[in-house]
């Protein structure tokens, strides 16, 4: 089967293998745990489970590994504890994986694949569904000096596996795709291993699968996948492991109008994830064309959580003028954050309400001001 092929299939069937009772929610230590050794005694043998480490709190880093084949790939997801969404997704192809129906060109990429994944590198984070660890240290910046116990985990994993490829699954802020005002679903990155951003064998690999990934999930998210800023970060996991010849690619779950708990972008991780271990496994990737990648749109700063058009800005000298009201949402809560105040027809939204002249009260012109979601549709009338 062609990737592209592989891709539809995944889309139409995918309410079949969605483990639909994980949420957000469910990516913490003990549920994660349970799940695993669920699926593991479903398909006995079909994959590994070990400790490999422990984080600052003795919660257990753990490993999984499945396939047979001699080329290894690493896949580590939740090293900042509030980033679920690819965690989710990896879950999902483990349960795919289990199914006796699951397809031959599943069967051929466990043959010639070993995945090891490592799904939740910060269980303590994700306990607290913070960023950071227990000790208020962002792992995706210590991997220069592995001060913590979990970037060491993560280090020896990949000096232990010597994995050819590398998959890096996040979760980002909300952006666009470019200067268009459509959301950026998925940003991708083949980060770079030196300041100079040099295009290094490995790095053209990664590139390659970004390319490829691009491609197949066109039909489902056209115009919304962008490229990360690929400023070399030297504290990074990426841009380590880029260095040390493992070909890495950076996924980044960005959002999707009406999909809070990023259910859909789960579904594209997942077509994507599966769609470029299969071109792995048969070296179809080779043939990307590596452009596709380079011209991806970088993120962008066009869209907002909220945006309210079509209300009426008071001044108390007697100016009046229509106005839009564009907010950010913070992460895990409801409070949004008022970031412009203006024309803003080229911005999008995760939700546009439109609105007939209501006045824009004046305590909420101020940018910076923060309020509760409700509060605020209580105050314009909106009422859904």
């Amino acid at each position: 089967m062609t990737p592209a092929a592989i891709a539809q299939e995944l889309y139409d069937g995918y309410g079949n293998f969605r483990l639909d009772h994980l949420t957000p929610a469910s990516c913490v230590h003990t549920v994660l745990m349970n799940e695993l050794e669920a699926l593991q005694r479903t398909r006995d043998g079909l994959f590994s489970l070990s400790r490999i480490g422990e984080s600052i709190e003795s919660r257990s880093i753990n490993l999984i590994l499945a396939g047979t084949g001699p080329r290894r790939i690493l896949l580590w997801s939740q090293m900042h504890g509030d980033e679920p969404t690819a965690t989710l997704a990896l879950l999902d192809i483990l349960h795919l994986f289990t199914m006796r129906d699951r397809g031959s060109w599943v069967n051929t990429l466990l043959q010639e694949l070993t995945l090891c994944m490592i799904p939740l590198v910060n269980p303590d984070g994700a306990e607290r569904r913070e960023r950071r660890n227990a000790a208020g240290i962002d792992i995706n910046r210590d991997a220069r000096l592995a001060a913590t116990p979990e970037a060491q985990t993560l280090l020896r994993a990949h000096q232990d596996l010597q994995p050819e490829f590398g998959f890096n699954l996040h979760d980002q802020d909300l952006n666009s795709a470019g200067s268009s005002p459509a959301v950026a679903a998925l940003a991708l990155l083949a980060p770079p291993a030196d300041p100079e951003r040099t295009i290094t064998r490995a790095r053209l690999k990664a590139m390659r699968i970004g390319a490829l990934i691009s491609r197949v999930l066109e039909p489902f998210a056209s115009g919304h996948i962008a490229r990360y800023d690929d400023t070399f970060e030297p504290r990074a996991f990426g841009d380590l492991f880029q260095g040390a010849g493992t070909s890495t690619l950076l996924i980044e779950s960005g959002d999707w109008p009406g999909d809070p708990d990023k259910t859909f972008i789960r579904k594209l991780n997942t077509i994507a994830i599966l769609t470029a271990l299969h071109s792995i496994a048969r070296r179809s990737y080779e043939d990307e064309d590596v452009d596709r990648y380079l011209h991806l749109p970088p993120n962008g700063k066009q869209v907002f959580d909220v945006l309210i058009r079509g209300l009426l800005l008071h001044h108390p000298n007697g100016w009046t003028s229509e106005t839009d009201l564009g907010l950010l949402r913070q992460r895990g809560t409801n409070l949004l954050t008022v970031k412009d105040v203006g024309d803003l027809n080229a911005h999008g939204a995760l939700e546009i309400t439109e609105v007939n002249g209501r006045s824009l009260p004046p305590a909420l012109v101020r940018i910076g001001t923060t309020i509760e979601k409700s509060d605020l549709f209580d105050l314009l009338q909106i009422h859904r």
